[in-house]
């Protein structure tokens, strides 16, 4: 099962590399709350780093998407992580 929410989130850091992102729910329950940071990478994206940090500044406000894949595990896991509890 797959499902999306969207959130929102601030550029708290950029060196061109790597953008650290603070997110915070913008609908429901976890509205105006602050979830998690999150990093951006430059080796995903096509862009150098120079145009990384001029896409990504510091202080900029982002709309994110994010989509969670949700499986069962199997028996044998589940059997094997009470086991491990005991």
């Amino acid at each position: 099962m797959l499902t999306s929410k969207r959130v929102g989130g601030k550029v708290e850091y950029n060196n061109g590399e790597f953008a650290e992102v603070l997110t915070y729910g913008i609908e429901g329950i976890q509205k105006d709350l602050l979830l998690e940071t999150i990093q951006i990478h430059v080796e995903d994206t096509e862009d150098e780093p120079a145009k990384f940090q001029q896409r990504f500044p510091v202080g900029t406000t982002l709309s994110i998407l994010t989509i969670t894949e949700i499986t069962v595990l199997s028996r044998t896991a589940e059997e094997g992580r009470k086991h491990d509890a005991a």
